[in-house]
């Protein structure tokens, strides 16, 4: 065997390796592992695959106005994310949160401040889980979580949403999405977020919906965007502006149908490879 052929199997032999020992921990959850943690959680029903719905009426919410914080906390892998997030949350209705990780222990650290918690696991390595997690001040009468595997790493990138009763028998959706990432073609993409807008579709109130889309080329972009013209769904424009950025086109997004944007800004960190994003918006009343 020659020296290039010798050193061509080594460097094979030591890549096969790897990829074994990193998946000889890895374990992967499709469907998507969750956990629900709400005062009347055991009065959930399962009505579909994706949803669970309570037996029960919650209290609808009173307010006419939401904040509501979208960030990727990047697994909780850079200095200063818990410091910042507790201070984020304290004005918060909602948190849309993507690449939380058990290890981070929001379930124990935020309970009190948001008694209604959706996470949704898609993997875990090392023992240690990864996916979303959904926070709320109020109990939601439904939630939904579900899951697409990235066609060439395998792993699935999830959505959840919840769903809240308002007054006059309408209701808030409140959608989650970490879209599909490595893909060159987008067709996974695609499914997963027409998945998601299974949802939007259904429901006829006020509609939250934001998260890392992974919108990184002007393919996804558009497919993007064509699915929130079809469903009526406003992007959220921020002052400034400090999305994080691939080819030029912002990963991160915020689209609402039903409310009027009070305010909406990003905020510069070293906290994460993302840069989270605030909005503040009230419901549009029509006149009688």
């Amino acid at each position: 065997m020659s020296r290039i052929k010798l050193i061509g199997a080594l460097l094979s032999a030591l890549l096969l390796g790897g990829l074994g020992y990193v998946y000889s921990g890895l374990h992967i959850f499709l469907p998507p592992q969750n956990r629900f943690i709400a005062p009347a959680a055991a009065g959930f029903e399962q009505v579909s695959p994706l949803c669970h719905k309570n037996r029960q009426n919650p209290t609808a919410l009173s307010q006419e106005s939401f904040r509501f914080l979208v960030w990727n906390l990047h697994k909780g892998a850079d200095s200063g994310w818990r410091e910042l997030l507790a201070r984020l949350s304290e004005k918060q209705d909602f948190m849309l949160l993507q690449e939380v990780s058990s290890g981070q222990a929001l379930e124990r650290h935020y309970a009190d401040r948001f008694p209604a918690a959706l996470y949704t696991r898609t993997f875990a390595y090392q023992g240690e889980a990864s996916g979303l997690a959904l926070l709320a001040e109020n109990s939601p009468d439904l939630y939904c979580a579900g899951a697409e595997k990235e066609p060439w790493i395998m792993i699935p990138k999830a959505g959840n949403a919840m769903r809240f009763p308002l007054a006059a028998n309408q209701s808030l959706l409140v959608v989650n999405l970490h879209l599909i990432n490595f893909e060159w073609q987008p067709t996974a993409y695609r499914r997963q977020l027409e998945n998601m807008m299974a949802l939007v579709a259904r429901h006829q109130g006020p509609i939250i919906m934001g998260g890392d889309f992974n919108s990184w080329n002007r393919e996804r972009t558009e497919i993007l965007r064509q699915l929130a013209q079809r469903y009526e769904l406003q992007e959220v424009a921020f002052s400034p502006d400090e999305r994080l950025r691939f080819f030029g086109h912002a990963l991160d997004h915020v689209f609402v149908r039903g409310l009027k944007i009070l305010q909406a800004t990003t905020l510069r960190t070293d906290s994460s490879d993302h840069n989270p994003l605030l909005v503040e918006a009230a419901l549009i009343t029509t006149p009688p």
